[in-house]
């Protein structure tokens, strides 16, 4: 995941909680990224008419145009460390390790208590390797290479960590990750998401 994934994120969760601006200075520190970064990514998202830069601060203008623009750019794949086969998929779900992060489509099953489609694949971040592997090594017999349904992903981003809760990611990232994963299960979940939050939906 790029840096400016997370002034993104730290942007649309300061949308959601409804602060109408944001000083560049705390993004910066929030995000954990330079004060140079912001600006520049700012300027990005102000010329897409997303948000505002203002002498007092920043304001989002637009939380879907943002969110989409950041769905556009997303590239799962990229952050994949581990994929593999382990079934049934429902008990996997069940028992994953306690330090992951869900996103995806389990996350927002967990999140919401709804599936607005069925799906069979697992998307999480691994925040501890070591438990990680461990975990694997309970379930050695049973994974398979082929036709994977379980992926593991890892990123160095803290702000990802301190923006989950209860082993999800936030809702933004949510919803971009579903959309850079696709697939039929897809549309269906972006738009129960784009519901929920009327501020996030295009429509």
């Amino acid at each position: 995941m790029w840096k400016f994934e997370r002034i993104y994120r730290e942007l649309l969760l300061c949308s959601l909680r409804q602060v109408s601006l944001v000083h560049q200075e705390d993004v910066a520190s929030k995000c954990g990224v330079s004060l140079g970064l912001v600006n520049k990514t700012v300027k990005k998202l102000e010329a897409a008419m997303a948000i505002e830069a203002t002498r007092s601060g920043v304001r989002v203008l637009s939380p879907a145009r943002l969110l989409n623009l950041w769905a556009a750019e997303r590239d799962l794949s990229k952050d994949v460390w581990q994929l593999f086969r382990l079934d049934p998929a429902t008990e996997v779900e069940k028992n994953l390790p306690r330090d992951v992060l869900t996103t995806a489509f389990s996350a927002w099953f967990s999140v919401s208590g709804r599936k607005p489609a069925e799906y069979d694949r697992m998307y999480f971040y691994v925040t501890n390797r070591e438990s990680f592997n461990l975990w694997l090594d309970f379930r050695k017999k049973k994974i398979r290479k082929t036709n994977p349904n379980v992926f593991a992903l890892h990123v160095d981003d803290e702000h990802l960590i301190r923006s989950s809760e209860k082993g999800v990611v936030c809702v933004p990232q949510v919803y971009v990750d579903i959309y850079s994963i696709n697939g039929p299960e897809a549309s269906p979940f972006l738009r129960d998401i784009a519901t929920t939050y009327p501020s996030l939906s295009i429509f």
